[in-house]
């Protein structure tokens, strides 16, 4: 029998494994990320249903179970329920090739119904599933070093790394480059790649988290589906921004703009193409540029009433218009001049004036107190 290569081949081994052993069955990997899960029926608890839901194991619970000695087992084990806490009794089914294990078979047994001939009978399934885990762990690892050369200043290490992913043939295209963070800060913790697609690479660059999408795919969505996984590890969200396509040599400029994307705003997926002045966020960090672009006259307003500024920035976003501003404001026309006319009072700035115009959108874009995004200075992969 053949070893299965993808999700759809181990969701079939699962289900195969539930009816060996009449019991529901979960599968993750050695990140305790979700691969598989059978039906359950009536039978479920909220460490399996919050596992499915978030498509990785609470921490709190990895904590728990790994007291229990999962990682050192060798063969199944079983974890006792606790009625209190909501938590049935299970089975965990180590799944290991070559004497080290890739990940975890869970089966719910509340009731101690699973003998020791149906986790026997089940030996073989579990055989293949490791076989899979194993090769895509390793093909992962070596992925992972070389996408993280990719995206590195050095011109050499990137060339090597391009030419060893096109031999792999997991590089035959432009690209688009994601870097997702935490809005709040730290590290963002590995992404769960076996929800996205598999040409995906993945890798982390210090505390960021890189994606390399072929052009073929829609970095938008790729990138909207990696920080819904993250989320839930994220309370305050997770940004992500998107390259525009770049030559795969040229990876470490596509990082550079994601990672320009990403600290742009708050959460969300922001795309470099969009970016529009914000762009200039790739060529340093969000207190360089204000101190840049704050002017005495910027510092005035922003040290004046928040709602003088907030006039002043919506009625440049929407291109010096009275009548969209006064709306977007719910305010008369009249309380809008008249604002307008003590914008230009405190700050010196002329609204009439062209050049006047830009400096004063720069000031409130780029420098206006506050990161709008991850803090940190520009990511980089070297």
């Amino acid at each position: 029998m053949s070893s299965p290569t993808g999700p759809a081949e181990l969701q079939d081994l699962v289900d195969t494994v539930a009816d060996l052993t009449g019991a529901p069955a979960t599968l993750e990997d050695r990140d305790l990320h979700l691969v598989a899960s059978s039906g359950h029926d009536d039978v479920i608890d909220e460490v399996r249903r919050s596992s499915i839901l978030r498509r990785r194991s609470d921490p709190a619970v990895q904590r728990l179970f790994a007291g229990f000695g999962i990682a050192r087992a060798t063969g199944p084990l079983r974890v006792p329920g606790d009625p209190a806490a909501g938590r049935l009794a299970r089975w965990c089914l180590p799944v290991r090739w070559r004497q080290v294990t890739y990940g975890y078979v869970w089966l719910l047994d509340p009731h101690g119904r699973v003998r020791a001939e149906q986790l026997e009978r089940a030996h073989d399934v579990l055989d293949l599933v490791a076989a899979t885990l194993a090769t895509r762990a390793r093909a992962a690892d070596r992925t992972t070093w070389a996408v993280g050369e990719l995206l590195s200043a050095d011109t050499g290490a990137r060339a090597r790394a391009a030419e060893e992913l096109h031999r792999d043939g997991l590089l035959t295209a432009p690209v688009r480059v994601v870097a997702l963070a935490p809005v709040g800060g730290g590290p963002a913790g590995a992404v769960n790649a076996w929800l996205l697609p598999r040409a995906v690479l993945t890798a982390a660059v210090g505390r960021r988290a890189a994606l390399v999408v072929p052009t073929p795919l829609a970095g938008t969505d790729v990138a909207e589906r990696a920080a819904a996984a993250l989320a839930p590890q994220h309370p305050g969200g997770v940004a992500a921004g998107v390259s525009a396509p770049v030559a795969a040599l040229e990876a470490h400029t596509g990082w550079r703009q994601a990672d320009a994307a990403l600290r742009a705003g708050g959460a969300g997926v922001r795309d470099w193409e969009r970016l529009g002045a914000l762009r200039l966020h790739a060529l340093a960090g969000p207190a360089a540029l204000a101190e840049v672009v704050r002017d005495e006259r910027a510092r005035r307003l922003l040290a004046a009433d928040p709602e003088l500024v907030r006039t002043a920035r919506t009625y440049l976003d929407l291109a010096g218009s009275a009548q969209r501003t006064a709306a977007a404001l719910s305010v008369h026309r009249q309380t809008l001049y008249h604002r307008l006319r003590r914008v230009q009072e405190v700050s010196g700035y002329d609204l009439d004036s062209g050049a006047d115009r830009l400096a004063l959108h720069l000031a409130l874009v780029l420098g206006a107190p506050g990161p709008s995004g991850p803090p940190g200075p520009p990511a980089d992969a070297s």
